[in-house]
């Protein structure tokens, strides 16, 4: 080659690169001008990220992640904006790519002019489900930086279980933007400098922490080659996680007065048309005197001779840049189809091989997620279980029995109740423990862990999951791999279900997470964010009330179910015995049984997937009788509540028994008692201290009376009529229609006495919505044995029964003559009780 042919091929690649450079440094130009369009037209929202981040932003979706607008296919990296209040830096990258491009939820320029406005799908912060191309809901700041790592789980797990040689199924790169909102690491937050408050070295904690630390200084430079470098080095570390600490300038390129400033972080800038005139005129950008602007403003010149401006104007993407972006969205469309054409040869590969894990990944990815028999594995566990329940409890009997021999006594002269004594059920932790074993067993989709109270709560099962680390990290350790489906979170409760929001929303696994009830306080903006979210994960939270005992006040839960009852789109769950627990479990599963196009992630209303939060006892769950209504918990659940122990003992006109057809207000009790948990099984027991009360009392009437004393309305029916209800699930039970809901609260009966009773709640928390009164917590628990709480605290059957005797009393009775058969006598009561919220 000549040397003149040399100087001209080295011209030129010096004119390309000239030309590379001044499209990526008008790239950035015009996603801050975007941005500040944004941010100015709402008179809303935040420009300092977007300005400082512009060149960071037009390296990765330029260059660097792989990214489809229109395809959620699964292998897509993963970009999460942790500065959550910079949603308007993400809103201008979706739309220069194309995302949803002619779909609802397109992300158009007139999507960008809606910026922050009502009903606008580019909100304030990013939200998921709601703007096309965003994966997690974002905004209390540090959560979508362990939402990130949440997803790179699932992309290892996923990568561990299903990857074979030259089929890299999973192996997409999640990227992060985390500032100084999240790390206090970048000098400046709103109230000035980040030294006011913090002297850390970030990197320094983070290299302690074993992560591979990457300095990338120069944040502010045009150049995408220097963060493609810092990304492959990144890549390059495949044993540990990589953060790059890229120093950027806040407000950069905002100018003098406001770069580097507080007063860059929020709010729109006031010399948003200087910045205008300097980026998108030609005479401004040739007033810098750099090179590369000079390039630009010959591309600039060419926009204003299409278009016929001066300057170009606002909401104005040059064609170029937008040519550039959309062949990126371009070339990940094509990505997807091919991953899409990897998968079906994966399958065909290793059918006949690999059956079972071929059949998995197939149901997975159409959003079936539990295996055909999950079902059958709970009927066999409740089968058994209830075989021991039928086979130790008692019948609780609202009648008293008398004898073919005796001389017919004053009514309820005995009440029969022939529990079995000395008979312990299991903890309630317990049956939350069995049934996730059960279904852990037969469903590797199911992955999780707790915040390091595994043993207590029972929710590792290392035979069958084996540990979610690193061989290298757990020398010795059986089974510790990637592919391991249990997740050792150490004592993070907070990272923890922040981590699993990240999982449910990389697709492809059932997450749960464990803690003591108390501690999910720790995390409640993570379950927030999962409600807002509609992710459906398991929460199972143990140790539900004053029952924890000597541990006191800071471990006894009182205000935390009334805290996550009032949280929308999330389901609460306090389960009373065996059968509840396993409807609990069910209504989750039912979620992740049934075939669904996973890519239309938007759901429709009413809700179809959200989380679940089951709450269950440290000590022993279950009812002391038998129920006698005829509808199994396992059913309950799912309406949210039902009547466990009726006033009746056998059905009306039943021939068997003898028993003359009764008028319909025999079957309408005079009380009603409602409880979720172990105060079920408490309610019953009151209930049977209330029937021997009341037959004694009729027993004293009927002595002081001369003349003849009104009779019940059955032969050996006691005064009382008490019915017992479970109530394990406000939010389902409220979506019941009203039928259902006065069957089982019989609210249209004035003359009921409904008293809700509930240790693991606080006074003023609801409850007057299903009762007249309520039996509930008034403050803080105490220190010491369980049972001896429960009784300082008056949360014993006969303080319970005392209680709801006083109210009842306190009403007075109306007693008709014999003859008034239109009122029965005894079985009408006239209340002179106002309704008393939060009553106790």
């Amino acid at each position: 080659m000549s040397t003149m042919q040399e100087a001209s091929d080295l011209s030129k690649l010096k004119e390309a690169a000239g030309d590379d450079a001044a499209l990526d440094t008008l790239s950035i130009y015009t996603i801050r001008l975007l941005a500040a369009d944004m941010v100015d037209k709402a008179s809303s929202g935040h420009l300092g990220t977007p300005f400082g981040c512009a060149p960071l932003a037009n390296a990765l979706w330029g260059k660097i992640m792989h990214f489809s607008p229109f395809q959620r296919w699964l292998n897509r990296d993963r970009f999460v904006l942790s500065v959550g209040h910079a949603s308007a830096l993400l809103y201008v990258m979706l739309h220069l790519t194309g995302n949803g491009l002619g779909g609802q939820y397109v992300v158009s320029m007139e999507r960008l002019k809606q910026f922050r406005q009502a009903g606008s799908s580019t909100p304030g912060h990013p939200e998921f489900r709601m703007t096309s191309g965003v994966e997690v809901t974002t905004g209390p700041l540090g959560q979508g930086f362990a939402n990130a790592v949440g997803m790179a789980i699932a992309e290892a797990h996923l990568a561990a279980r299903f990857n074979k040689e030259g089929f890299p199924l999973f192996d997409n790169y999640t990227y992060v933007l985390a500032g100084d909102g999240c790390l206090m690491d970048n000098k400046i937050t709103i109230d000035g400098g980040t030294n006011l408050a913090f002297s850390e070295d970030t990197a320094t904690i983070f290299a302690a922490k074993g992560w591979n630390v990457i300095q990338l200084p120069n944040g502010d430079s045009h150049d995408p080659r220097i963060f493609e470098k810092a990304v492959e080095e990144a890549k390059s570390q495949t044993e540990k996680p990589s953060i790059i600490v890229m120093r950027t300038t806040i407000g950069a390129g905002a100018g003098p007065n406001v770069e580097g400033k507080s007063k860059a972080h929020g709010g729109k800038f006031a010399n948003l048309e200087e910045i205008r005139a300097k980026y998108f005129s030609p005479d401004g950008l040739r007033k810098s005197g750099q090179a590369v602007d000079k390039k630009v403003a010959e591309m600039v010149e060419s926009e204003m001779a299409r278009i016929g401006e001066k300057v170009l104007p606002k909401f104005f993407v040059p064609s170029q840049v937008e040519r550039k972006f959309r062949q990126r969205g371009d070339e990940g469309d094509q990505m997807a189809c091919a991953w899409n054409r990897m998968v079906g040869k994966y399958c065909r590969t290793f059918r006949e091989s690999e059956p079972n894990l071929v059949q998995d990944l197939e149901d997975r990815m159409h959003g079936k997620y539990l295996s055909d028999n999950w079902r059958k594995d709970l009927d066999e566990y409740l089968r058994k279980e209830m075989k021991i329940l039928d086979a130790n409890l008692g019948t609780l009997l609202n009648h008293a029995e008398v004898r073919e021999e005796e001389v017919a006594p004053p009514p309820f002269k005995r009440l029969k109740s022939d529990g079995a004594l000395g008979f312990k059920q299991k903890a309630g932790r317990v049956y939350a423990s069995e049934v996730l074993k059960c279904l852990v067993q037969n469903n590797p989709a199911i992955m999780g862990g707790a915040a390091d109270v595994a043993s207590s709560c029972g929710v590792h099962f290392p035979e069958l999951q084996g540990h979610f680390l690193p061989a290298s990290r757990a020398p010795g350790l059986a089974k510790a791999s990637y592919a391991g489906r249990y997740i050792h979170f150490g004592v993070r409760e907070h990272a923890m279900l922040a981590i699993l929001n990240g999982v449910c929303s990389y697709s492809l696994i059932i997450p749960y997470g464990c803690t003591f009830t108390v501690f999910f306080q720790y995390g409640l903006p993570a379950i927030r964010m999962a409600a807002i979210s509609k992710f459906p994960i398991f929460y199972i939270g143990t140790h539900d009330s004053i029952d924890v005992g000597e541990d006191g006040p800071t471990h006894q839960p009182v205000e935390v179910l009334p805290q996550l009852r009032a949280m929308p789109n999330l389901l609460v769950v306090r389960p009373a015995d065996v059968s509840e627990t396993v409807g609990a479990f069910e209504v989750l599963g039912d979620q992740y049984a049934n075939f669904r196009d996973i890519s239309q992630y938007v759901d429709p209303k009413p809700l179809a997937r959200r989380p679940v939060f089951l709450m269950t006892s440290r000590g022993e769950l279950g009812f002391p009788y038998k129920p006698n209504a005829g509808i199994s918990g396992r059913e309950g659940v799912k309406r949210g509540a039902y009547v466990v122990h009726d006033c009746f003992d056998v059905p009306m006109d039943d021939p068997a028994a003898g028993l003359v057809k009764l008028p319909t207000g025999a079957r309408v009790p005079d009380i009603i008692l409602i409880g979720s948990g172990q105060d079920v099984g408490l309610c019953m027991k009151a209930k049977e201290i209330l029937l021997k009360w009341s037959s004694s009392f009729y027993e004293q009437l009927h002595k002081s009376f001369d003349g003849p004393v009104p009779l019940p309305v059955s032969h050996n029916q006691p005064c009382l009529k008490i019915r017992i209800i479970s109530m394990p699930c406000w939010e389902l039970f409220d979506e019941q229609d009203q039928d259902y809901q006065e069957s089982v609260l019989l609210s249209n009966y004035t003359d009921v006495l409904s008293i809700y009773v509930e240790k693991a709640a606080t006074k003023n928390t609801g409850h007057d919505k299903y009762a007249q009164y309520s039996v509930l917590m008034p403050s803080f628990g105490l220190s010491g044995k369980g049972a001896d709480v429960e009784r300082k605290l008056e949360f014993t059957e006969d303080f319970v029964a005392s209680k709801v005797w006083a109210a009842w009393i306190d009403r007075g009775r109306h007693v008709q003559v014999a003859a008034d058969t239109g009122d029965r006598g005894f079985s009408t009561w006239v209340s002179r009780m106002a309704r008393r919220v939060g009553g106790n």
